[in-house]
């Protein structure tokens, strides 16, 4: 292992290194961003990102994460619009253009073409001023103090540009007033997809036919071969009007044999049931039943309850869970 300490120490140095230099992004979010954020968020144009090398690697991902949000963005390739397809850019669209060192020279060339068509430019570099921030309506400074490796390996400097670019997404999003429902239709593929466009309704077990559903009087081993009829997890607990009263969970079983014994088996289910269990109701996202049940602590059963209070069924974790399994296997 001692051999291997130095590689370690080397690629701990430039863990800190990066972390820093995402954490100096704050700096970032200026006036010039604003502008930028309230142009894309605000306006029905076009927003276009471009750039070479590393920084077009990045571009390609920003223009993918802002169209993920809802706007009309697009990756544009710097080497084809300079050689003939510069009818893609349209006055009041925006173009944002992404350089380390802000010198670029096709960078330079296709922002100067934009803004001769009445296209706004943002640039997003490391150096101010530089070529690309002198021409540019606004800049987007990326604040570098140096790379993370002594070759000068782009490093501290992609992950500065990929975090300001996921705060800019992040703004923008926020400007538009993006919805979870908004991205699950812009999202349908993947397990993402699938657990932001379902609902609890359609994934609950039912009451009755599904729950085992018991009184607080029912005994403890009547409640638990409930559980067994129907193997959800856990018994919900309702009163004479069918609303929730408590939950009992295969755990609440385990805690009361170990502390009463056999007898506990003939006492009454409310000796052993949680009272005011986290509930949801049948119109919200998997996600966010997720994070109910995931909120203060985690919980895999959750009972689903209409707005008086009355069960209508619950949901598991592996419900959510499985939402991918199922679409594959379907």
């Amino acid at each position: 292992m001692s051999a291997y300490d130095p590689i370690i120490a080397s690629a701990r140095d430039l863990l800190h290194i990066e972390a820093k230099t995402v954490l100096a992004q704050e700096q970032s979010l200026d006036e010039g961003f604003l502008n930028v954020v309230n142009h894309i968020g605000t306006r029905d144009t076009n927003t276009l990102v471009a750039g070479v090398g590393k920084s077009g690697l990045i571009a390609r991902l920003l223009a993918s994460k802002l169209a993920s949000v809802g706007t009309r963005a697009w990756y544009y390739s710097t080497t084809d619009a300079l050689h003939g397809e510069l009818g893609g850019l349209r006055p009041d669209d925006l173009l944002i253009l992404l350089s380390n060192s802000g010198q670029t020279r096709e960078l330079v060339d296709l922002g100067r073409c934009a803004i001769q068509r009445g296209a706004r430019v943002a640039a997003m570099v490391s150096r101010v001023p530089s070529a690309l921030s002198r021409i540019a309506d606004w800049t987007l400074r990326v604040h570098v103090e140096r790379e993370a490796t002594e070759t000068r390996l782009p490093t501290a400097s992609t992950a500065a540009m990929l975090a300001l670019g996921d705060a800019l997404v992040i703004a923008v999003a926020r400007r538009r007033g993006f919805t979870v429902d908004e991205y699950a239709r812009n999202h349908p593929g993947g397990t993402l997809g699938v657990v932001l466009g379902s609902r609890v309704a359609d994934l609950m077990v039912k009451a009755p036919g599904g729950v085992a559903l018991v009184t607080p009087e029912t005994s403890v081993v009547e409640t638990l071969l409930a559980m067994t009829r129907h193997p959800n997890g856990a018994a919900l607990v309702v009163d004479a009007e069918g609303r929730l009263a408590g939950i009992v969970t295969e755990g609440d079983v385990r805690r009361g044999l170990s502390t009463h014994g056999k007898h506990f088996l003939e006492m009454d289910t409310r000796a052993c049931m949680g009272a005011a269990p986290r509930t949801c109701g049948p119109s919200i996202t998997a996600l966010e039943a997720l994070e109910i049940m995931e909120t203060p602590t985690q919980i895999y059963v959750l009972p689903v309850v209409d707005g008086d209070g009355r069960v209508l069924g619950l949901i598991r974790m592996h419900d959510i869970a499985g939402l991918e399994v199922e679409k594959t296997l379907g």
